[in-house]
């Protein structure tokens, strides 16, 4: 049973990561004018 709950509280921390990670790159990508029609001409 305890090792059972751990997986699943690793499993919820890796999806919360993601989504997390997801948004910093977000940012990063805004930041070095990715994500914008800027300087990069916004091709990803």
């Amino acid at each position: 049973m305890e090792k059972k709950k751990k997986e699943k509280t690793k499993s919820t921390l890796s999806s919360m990561q993601e989504v997390l990670y997801a948004h910093e790159f977000r940012k990063a990508d805004r930041a070095a004018g990715f994500g914008t029609s800027g300087k990069r001409g916004g091709n990803i």
